[in-house]
Order: structure tokens, then sequence, then C-alpha cells
């Protein structure tokens, strides 16, 4: 596994014995963070501006973090309760909507926005993702009976086909319709393009797919630009990209905004060649609560040591606090689910090389698979600089509103 190794392990656990530490957490390592985030900055460097997806890195901590290191306020939201923390945490933020919320959704938004936001003011700071011209009249018609004025952003589809504009007279409707209501305004254009660093060689692989993502994106702003005008444009938000693809990106045209952040904690689902250079940044670190010697399956010892024998079954094993995550063990090395008890939430069991020197209170360590459901798991987040526990970041609420 790349970028990983026994002295990043041992300094993960003292950092989180010397916290006190004693249930599973969500690690992040500072020095692979950063690294990652400079990787992030030559990229953006090139004329782009960048825009956090906060729901891949779901802490006010973290994303402040990176706000800082990166310079920018600009924050993409998917989900209708992080839209209200985001708004109270980063009151001078701009948020632009990752997907198309249901119009109850965005009246719900308005309803709780009063008690909670602050200044943030959402006229001028928030982006509604539009996909169709039919949530275009739902959102039209609410700006009418609420009195308040919406920025729109239209997602375009650019080969990803899960939706969005598709049909070039369809979306010069919707602009149409957008430049004739009084209480909307066209902020821009979304369009993702996670399927280019899919594309199997036959079908043309990643440099094919890349090319007509990017044709297509252009003729949508063609568009824009004749319905808008050129001066229109210049102010509008072209966002695209995304952590399998940003370091694709060379100039400004026809996206003008790079979204990304899951590249930047590197996620088991990225290892992916356009992220070589990225290094993993998040764990899961669990105690580890019992070890075994010789495990054997219930009611059946000696057919345990044959299995043992044939390598079936293990010489060692150990049960971990919880367990049953969208995640990879990652050390000690050689570490895997036991296929003899399978999976627990509660102490799950994990085979364990006959090497291995495991203790009760070392931990087991993962990589997650994903960040945006795991890293909601844990708690607080741990940031653990060189042996240090240095920070505990607290996570979104992701409770009903």
């Amino acid at each position: 596994m790349s970028g990983v190794n026994a002295d990043l392990f041992r300094r993960l656990t003292a950092a989180l014995h010397q916290a006190g530490c004693g249930q599973p957490t969500l690690v992040i390592d500072k020095q692979a963070l950063d690294h990652n985030v400079a990787a992030l900055n030559t990229v953006t460097a090139r004329g782009f501006d960048y825009r956090i997806v906060a729901k891949s890195l779901p802490s006010p901590g973290l994303i402040r973090y990176l706000m800082e290191k990166t310079g920018t306020n600009r924050l993409m939201s998917f989900h209708l309760p992080f839209i209200l923390e985001a708004a109270r945490h980063f009151p001078d933020s701009d948020i632009l909507l990752g997907k198309p919320m249901p119009v109850v959704a965005a009246n719900r938004f308005y309803d709780r926005l009063g008690t909670q936001a602050g200044r943030f003011d959402p006229a001028r700071q928030l982006q509604w993702l539009i996909d169709s011209e039919d949530r275009l009249r739902e959102y039209a018609a609410l700006a009418d009976q609420l009195g308040c004025h919406m920025r729109i952003s239209l997602e375009i589809d650019i080969g990803l086909h899960r939706g969005g504009f598709r049909d070039m007279a369809a979306f010069r409707r919707s602009l149409e319709f957008i430049q004739g209501h009084e209480r909307l305004t066209l902020s821009g254009l979304m369009g993702y393009d996670a399927h280019v660093s899919k594309i199997p060689g036959f079908l043309g692989g990643l440099d094919k797919a890349f090319t007509a993502a990017a044709e297509d994106y252009a003729r949508h702003v063609d568009l824009v630009r004749e319905v808008f005008g050129e001066a229109a444009t210049d102010a509008m938000v072209f966002n695209t990209g995304g952590s399998t693809t940003y370091p694709l990106y060379q100039t400004p045209a026809p996206a003008n905004e790079l979204s990304t952040a899951s590249a930047l904690v590197k996620p088991t689902d990225f290892d992916v060649p356009t992220l070589a250079h990225h290094q993993p940044a998040a764990f899961i670190a669990t105690p580890v609560l019992k070890t075994v010697e010789a495990p054997e399956i219930p009611m059946a010892p000696r057919l345990s040591a044959v299995l043992r024998k044939i390598g079936v079954m293990p010489h060692k094993a150990c049960f971990i606090y919880g367990g049953n995550w969208l995640a990879q063990p990652v050390w000690p090395a050689g570490a895997h689910c036991s296929k003899t008890f399978g999976h627990s939430s509660n102490q799950e069991m994990y085979d364990l090389p006959k090497d291995a020197t495991v203790f009760v209170n070392d931990f087991l360590f993962f990589r997650p698979a994903q960040s945006e459901a795991v890293f909601l798991q844990f708690g607080d987040i741990a940031l653990v600089d060189g042996d240090t526990v240095r920070e505990w970041w607290p996570v979104f609420d992701a409770g009903h509103v």
C-alpha cells in the first residue's frame, strides 16, 4: 500500500495512547494531508478557483483548516442539514449545491435559515443546482411564493449521464426562462466528470473521455454566452472536476472552478493512477480488546487444529472494539476479517499473521473506502501531527431538520 509504513502506525499509536484514546477513532495524519493539499494547490495555481466538497470532509474544523491552506471560501454541499451547518459555521462562504434538492427541501432551508444562519445571505451566497426544466419551474414558483431571490446553477451532462441538461434545446429554454424571471439569476454551470477516469481503453480511455467532456462543457458555455452575453459570463462559476480528475486540468477554460475533497484524505476508493502522487491521510484506529492464540471453531478443537495445519485457520487472532466498517485493515500488515466468525459491529475478529506482535490495548488500523459516510461514524476526528494529537475536530450533525 503506497504511502504508509510501520513508522506511520507507530506514530499514530503513540499519539492515541498519549491522548488517552480508548474507542474507535477517525484519525487524520497532518503530514499526509498537507502533502495532498500542496498537490492540489499546484493545480489550482494554473488559474482555477477551488471549491471544497463538504460532504466528503464533513467537519467544520477540517473545512476551516483547508480554507486557510487553499485560500478559498467556496463550499459544495449535498445535504440539507449540512447546508445549514455550513451557513452557521462559515457565514462568509459561497455554497454551491452538488445535487438538485427536492423543492420541499429548499423550502425547509428557508424556513430554518432565519433562526440559524446569522449574517449568511442566500440571495448572494447560495447557488441552487437545477437539473431540468420542471425543477426550474418549481424553484421559480418557490421564489415567487417566498418573495426571495435565488441564484441558479444549471447541472449539465458532460458524459456521466447521471442527469442534468443534455438536450441543448431544453438548455436554451431554461437559460431564457431564468433571463426572463425577476427573482432568478444564473450563477453558472456545474458539470461532473467522474466517468472520465473510469473509461476503459477499448472505449477510448481517459484522454478521449476527458476531451469529449471538455467539448461538451464548452458547447454549454457558448450557449450561455449567446443568451446572456460575453460580459455576463465573466462573473459566472463554471464548475467541474472531482477527486479522480482534478489533476488533469491544465487551463481554466471552459471550466474555471474545480471541486475536490476525497483526494485530500485518499480513501481506498481513490487509489487510482491520477492520484498516485497523493498519500493516504485518513485512518480508523480501534483498540484491540482480546488476543487469541490458536483460535478454535466452537465445539471443534480437533478440526480447528487440522485447519490451522493446512492454513485455513490462523495461528493468531484478535477481537477489536467495534468493526464492520466500510474500510480495509492495513495494520498490522496481513490482518484480515475472520471467515470463521464473520463480520460484527460489536467485537469483530481479525486473523493475524503468525509473526504479528499484537497486544491488548494496541490499535488495529483501517483505511476507509470513502470519507463522506465513514467520517460521521466516530465522533470527533483526531488530527495527528507527528506523534501528537494536535486537535479534535467535531463532525457535522447529520440529523433531520
